[in-house]
Order: structure tokens, then sequence, then C-alpha cells
């Protein structure tokens, strides 16, 4: 996964599912053990400036598992980013427990 593959996901969202893409990133109960990002740097941020954000707090694998999360919670888990990495993210927590 690259930032190219998060930017085309975020970009096969509708205007109404990005800002709710936005709004699930700024609440600490997505992912309790990731920070959430602030809602100042969240306004007005294009597709771009997201991408660059949530690579600059999160470790590659951390944004993918909190755009898999979000996927869920906005029933957009059809995507193809999300059917291409839920299974290693449920394969990691397997090997974790």
């Amino acid at each position: 996964m690259a930032k190219e593959d998060i930017l085309n996901t975020l970009e096969e969202l509708g205007q109404e599912e990005f800002e709710k893409f936005k709004w699930f990133l700024q609440q600490p109960e997505t992912l309790p053990e990731l920070p959430a990002i602030k809602k100042k740097c969240l306004e007005g941020a294009k597709t771009l400036d997201i991408v660059d954000l949530m690579m600059q707090i999160y470790t590659l694998d951390r944004c993918r598992e909190m755009i898999c999360k979000i996927l869920e919670k906005i029933n957009r888990n059809d995507l193809s980013f999300y059917q291409e990495n839920i299974k290693d993210l449920q394969q990691n927590i397997y090997l974790l427990i």
C-alpha cells in the first residue's frame, strides 16, 4: 500500500462520505489506540491534504487500519482498498492473540 492507494480510495468517496470520513478521523473512539486528528487540521482539507496528514500522524499499517475502520463505519467496505487490506489486518490480529 502506498500513499497513492489511499488517495485513490478517498477519491472514490462522494462529498458527504468524504466529510463523514474526516469527522471519524476526529473521533478518539474510532480507533482508541490511535490519536484523533484535530478538527482545525481537517477544516477545509482536500483529499491530498488528508492523505499527507494521515501519513504524518500514523504509520503506514496504522493508516490501513484507520481507513478500513472508517470505511466500515460509512458503509463503503465495497471499495477495493477495504477488500485488499481487511484480510491482512485480520490475520495480523489473529497472530497477536
